[in-house]
């Protein structure tokens, strides 16, 4: 448990700081009214699945990293992140390019609002911009997670969420003499933020001490061989990914059916779960990297140990960030929204939020496991199938067909993270995963 601890701590605190990126978007937008709210919540959803898809390579990289290291390969860790950043890069820039000349389509198709369209669409294209230092930075990130060196993600994250503070507030209010740019400065401020994390991270990876044992941005650190092998991992997280954001998408489409201020609610709600459920991711990161080491040195049973442990980390971790939803909605709502017919709408959803915390644990650390086993596919089955197969039907039930509004939406929500958690604790409780060799 100390080491889980130890290495957990650093990924939580660094996913922490990377989701309060979105978060203080939201934050400094939202004195900009209930459209510019809304415009930042269906950018970042989009950009977010763009993103999700194309960094998916981070899993394979952190899974192959550390087996090399469980077998004592450390030399090879070289190439693979150098053919994960070749896959991940062409593929981000021939998404860069499409996102920057079509910004609106995605969207238009998510609300028909014509304020929020182009408020939208400001915002997307100025992240657009940032994603292939993004990817940079997270395949990279993952590499070091996949060593064990996760401090040096959390440091670098928390440099990356200062930035951000700091240019929202000179790029969205024009301060220091910049030009006032609103919704598409916030989302500058992210993308100048991702370019100067990715280039401190990448300072980092040069040091003799790091670069030398592990061979990285060296000869070599381009295998064909490693190719197919680290898409085999990747792509079905890339699917999983694009599965899951996309229903999100799809989710906000069905509040945009019930208003503007459900999408706006929905938005900042969405922003304050996503801030809890980053502590369950970055303990899941923490058991993937353990579970990978510990059945490259064939130690099943060590691998086993891990994941309780790790679930039983994120259960306390996630029941204690929800305590503040539940206790004082209107204390939290009231620091992202100024317009009443917002506050109103999420008041009650922020309560519901905060009873599926420990659900959620369950769910994303035991996707963890199966990750560091190499299990990526029944991940990607068990996401897009309860996402699309249940969610969204049950959503649109809820929401439109019952006319349950933005509350009926978010009972649908906590289902699904119901049967998501049944689902990954059943498959941990199988055992089958200790049996993948890579």
């Amino acid at each position: 448990m100390s080491l889980l601890v130890r290495l957990s701590g650093p990924v939580v605190l660094a996913n922490l700081s990377q989701t309060l990126m979105g978060l203080v978007d939201t934050l400094m937008v939202g004195r900009l009214g209930t459209a510019a709210i809304a415009a930042v919540g269906i950018g970042t959803l989009l950009f977010s699945a763009l993103a999700t898809t194309l960094r998916a390579l981070d899993v394979a990289v952190q899974t192959f990293t550390a087996r090399r290291e469980g077998e004592g390969r450390s030399p090879e860790v070289g190439a693979v992140l150098g053919s994960g950043l070749l896959l991940a890069l062409v593929a981000g820039s021939i998404a860069t390019a499409a996102g920057m000349r079509w910004p609106h389509l995605g969207i238009a198709l998510v609300s028909g609002d014509p304020e929020v369209i182009r408020l939208g669409a400001e915002y997307y294209y100025w992240r657009c911009a940032g994603l292939l230092p993004f990817l940079f930075f997270a395949l990279s990130r993952s590499c070091f997670d996949g060593l064990g060196l996760t401090r040096v993600g959390m440091v670098t994250s928390f440099v990356m969420n200062g930035l951000n503070v700091v240019l929202n507030w000179v790029l969205i209010y024009g301060r220091l003499g910049a030009p006032a740019m609103g919704v598409g400065g916030a989302a500058l401020a992210t993308s100048l933020s991702a370019l100067i994390s990715a280039l401190i991270i990448l300072s980092v990876a040069l040091r003799p001490s790091v670069r030398r044992p592990h061979r990285l941005f060296g000869r070599g650190s381009l295998r064909r061989d490693l190719l197919r092998p680290l898409l085999r991992v990747g792509l079905p997280q890339a699917a999983q990914g694009l599965g899951l954001v996309g229903g999100l998408v799809v989710f906000y489409g069905i509040l945009g059916q019930v208003s503007t201020v459900a999408v706006a609610a929905g938005n900042i709600i969405m922003r304050l779960a996503a801030m809890c459920l980053m502590a369950a991711v970055g303990v899941g990161v923490a058991v993937q990297t353990l579970v990978s080491r510990c059945l490259g040195a064939r130690d099943a049973r060590g691998a086993w140990r891990v994941g309780l442990a790790g679930f039983w980390l994120s259960a306390a971790l996630m029941a204690l960030l929800g305590l503040p939803f539940l206790l004082w909605p209107d204390l939290v709502l009231r620091a992202f929204a100024v317009d009443e017919p917002v506050l109103a709408a999420g008041r009650g959803i922020l309560r519901i939020t905060a009873l599926v915390q420990v659900l959620a644990a369950a769910g994303l650390t035991f996707a963890g496991v199966l990750r560091g086993a190499g299990a990526t596919d029944r991940v990607l089955a068990v996401d897009v199938g309860t996402g699309a197969g249940f969610m969204l039907p049950v959503a649109w039930l809820f929401a439109v067909a019952f006319r349950g509004g933005l509350r009926g939406a978010w009972w649908a929500l906590t289902l699904w993270f119901a049967l998501h958690a049944f689902l990954m604790t059943r498959l941990f409780l199988r055992r089958r995963w200790l049996r993948i060799r890579l």
